[in-house]
């Protein structure tokens, strides 16, 4: 079942079967829209820690500090593991080039497919 804890301008968060789902809306991240969105996901979950994905294909353009900023660890804070969904090939080898670069804190993989993601993802859930 698929609950929205949060929906602004600049992204929508549910909470689906143990996923955390950051559904970008804005089409442009510099830093301050970047550690919104963190503190955003940190409140909805209580700082309790999921798997997140992170669905970015409405994003054309970041800058280097918002790229730097999501992949620290302040950012990775509260996620277990994160699946980045984009709507390319193209935009799958640019994500897996900043994968290798920005190195973030927490396993991250790039997906094209949603189904693929959340199937990756479910195996960091917390089971009760």
């Amino acid at each position: 079942m698929k609950k929205v804890l949060l929906e602004n301008i600049e992204v929508m968060i549910e909470l689906e079967d143990g996923i955390v789902i950051a559904n970008w809306k804005s089409t442009y991240i510099d830093l301050n829209v970047a550690q919104r969105a963190v503190k955003y996901r940190l409140e909805c979950t209580n700082n309790v820690s999921y798997p997140l994905l992170s669905n970015i294909r409405s994003i054309k353009n970041g800058t280097k500090a918002a790229r730097d900023f999501l992949s620290s660890k302040e950012s990775c804070e509260g996620i277990t593991a994160a699946a980045v969904l984009i709507d390319s090939p193209i935009g799958s080898m640019i994500g897996n080039f900043f994968i290798k670069i920005n190195k973030p804190f927490v396993e991250t993989k790039i997906f094209t497919d949603e189904q693929e993601a959340k199937k990756w993802l479910s195996q960091f859930v917390k089971k009760d």
